[in-house]
């Protein structure tokens, strides 16, 4: 009976000195949730405004419920940690928020601007391993600290998450970006991707990286594809204008180069309000074609609002929607700058991910068409009589993050590889052209086929192009001197439209033509100052990049082909050599 009361205090004890022991946990797992889920996230988006299209306060409701409900699980939770490893629990909470704390501040060095492409911590292992070391020595100091000395631990544990919590809340209220309201909330919908004309249609296709020497290498890999292509004649000579998304979007969409004398803000607005832009998308709309961009507007325009009057599927949107998807994506976003550096490739995301996931009220928002295949399938193509389409869709292709699988489906990272998901982007391609011959478009439409830039292995981009009415009975190959500049008055010129002061069209140019062409390679130089970053996601601050910013373009002029343009760039990555250096206003990467 004795031993039955004894059990019954204990119990009556513990029940007790619960609240008592979950009071004392909240502080430090309250400070960890706010770290990691509240101001990690809205730190990163108050420093990117330039590239984000929403603010921190529209994040702040929701990440602000989350951090409050997680913490209050974590604290609960811990609090039932039995006897003395109640000291490891304390340690581990409050080691975990000090650490995170100090690791997105101070101990990311090595680490530049998360853009998606991973990165192996073997290749400085001596950073690596002093990283962890700090780490663990840290926390088995402060489990060390709870376990022995449970009560000092307890006033250490109160006044170190007060620090974090008040340094942390200092630093967003110095930052913010308060959201304006005033303007509206302008994006690119994505509704009327599968809808096309009984009258004429133009398709234009932009696959990332997608450079001659992968297509070429995925043909010999899958020789069914040819079928794919075979009405297409293929330029397997075609040079890019930008090593980089932007500006090569910019430029395509507005045929005019990026003026690196002023503010990239104000250049990005003059080439979009230029008069081969507004002319282009008035001819256009003068022949009865409604311009659908189903692209990433950021890189593109740094925001819909600059493609008003030229695309048509700009609408005013309504309120960032927090959905699931997006809340993981940006939590990884967050624990890629917190965790410790052998960690951080579990939580690697990419750059552009936060934006092509973001959907808002009233709009049907694109993710850069990774799911274009099952989107396609799901939904089947519809036709209209109203008006004529111009489609342009731009696709990942060979640039990462690499989620499309080799049959084309969306699919896991880890599933999945650079030649992998370019043959899916072309499987894409291919069901794609199944549908527009199944509603009768295929043949009577124009189709474009090319890439905002090349890669290291080949700097030119694919050029293809099918007419209304042409086949053939195989791909015809010509090794013309064409260029991303002859892409706007080719179009003019199927349009019957006088292309002169927009250059020259893919078919003024054959092979053994000689050209001078010129491309631009984004690049450092120390010799030139120092610029301003403006833009692309930055995980820890605005000097996340320090020297590695770019600052200048080397500027390339050739005569040849693939190989000529390939070791004249070489030379640049390699000893800084370019037939020009242009110095940048400030830089977006």
């Amino acid at each position: 009976m004795a031993e039955k009361k004894q059990e019954n205090k204990t119990a009556g004890d513990y029940w007790k000195t619960w609240p008592k022991r979950f009071l004392t946990l909240l502080a430090p797992a309250f400070a960890l949730c706010y770290t990691v889920i509240f101001f990690g996230p809205l730190d990163i988006v108050n420093s990117n405004q330039m590239y984000l299209t929403f603010s921190a306060g529209s994040l702040a409701p929701a990440f602000g419920l989350v951090t409050v409900g997680a913490a209050l699980v974590l604290a609960a939770l811990a609090a039932f940690v039995p006897g003395r490893w109640r000291g490891v629990a304390m340690g581990l909470l409050l080691g975990a928020a000090v650490m995170f704390y100090v690791q997105g501040a101070f101990m990311n060095g090595v680490i530049g601007t998360l853009d998606g492409n991973t990165f192996d911590w073997r290749d400085f292992p001596q950073d690596a391993y002093r990283n962890a070391a700090i780490w663990i020595a840290v926390i088995a100091a402060l489990i060390a600290l709870a376990t022995f000395f449970p009560e000092q631990a307890k006033t250490v544990a109160l006044i170190a998450s007060l620090a974090l919590f008040v340094a942390q809340t200092t630093a967003l209220i110095s930052t913010w970006v308060p959201e304006d309201k005033s303007s509206p909330n302008y994006q690119l919908d994505g509704s009327g991707q599968f809808t096309f004309s009984t009258g004429e249609n133009i398709i234009f296709i932009t696959l990332d990286q997608f450079n001659p020497l992968i297509f070429e290498e995925q043909l010999e890999l899958d020789p069914a594809l040819r079928e794919t292509f075979k009405d297409f004649l293929y330029y397997d000579n075609m040079s890019s204008c930008y090593s980089f998304t932007f500006p090569s979007l910019m430029y395509l969409a507005t045929h005019q180069y990026l003026d690196t004398t002023v503010p990239t803000r104000q250049a990005v607005y003059n080439a979009w309000h230029s008069d081969t832009a507004e002319q282009f998308y008035d001819i256009l709309h003068d022949h009865g074609y409604r311009a659908n961009l189903f692209m990433e507007s950021n890189y593109a325009a740094l925001g819909a609002e600059n493609m008003i009057g030229k695309a048509d599927n700009v609408v005013e949107a309504g309120r960032l929607v927090v959905t699931p998807l997006f809340f993981e994506f940006v939590l990884d976003m967050s624990l890629y700058r917190y965790m410790p550096i052998m960690l951080k490739n579990d939580f690697c995301v990419s750059t552009g991910g936060i934006v092509d996931i973001s959907t808002f009220q009233g709009v049907k928002k694109l993710r850069i068409n990774y799911d274009f295949q099952s989107s396609l399938e799901d939904e089947g193509l519809t036709l209209t009589d109203e008006y004529n389409v111009f489609n342009w869709y731009h696709m990942a292709g060979a640039h990462f993050p690499y989620v499309v699988d080799y049959d084309g489906y969306l699919c896991a990272e880890d599933e999945t590889d650079r030649t992998t998901a370019l043959h899916g982007y072309l499987v894409m391609l291919d069901t794609f052209f199944q549908y527009l011959r199944a509603i009768g478009v295929y043949d009577r439409a124009t189709i474009i086929i090319s890439a905002d830039h090349g890669y290291f292995e080949c700097f030119q981009t694919v050029g293809m192009i099918k007419l209304p009415g042409e086949t053939r009975n195989e791909m015809e190959v010509s090794s013309a001197p064409v260029a991303q500049e002859d892409v706007m008055p080719t179009i003019l010129s199927l349009l019957g439209e006088d292309y002169g002061d927009y250059g020259t069209t893919f078919f003024d140019w054959h092979e053994g033509d000689r050209r001078i062409r010129t491309t631009r390679v984004w690049g450092y130089m120390s010799q030139y100052p120092e610029v301003e970053w403006i833009g692309n996601l930055d995980q820890w601050d605005a000097e996340a990049n320090g020297f590695e910013r770019y600052n200048v373009f080397g500027v390339f002029h050739y005569d040849g082909d693939r190989d000529t343009i390939l070791n004249k760039e070489r030379y640049w990555y390699n000893f800084g050599v370019a037939d020009e250096v242009q110095p940048l206003y400030d830089s977006f990467y």
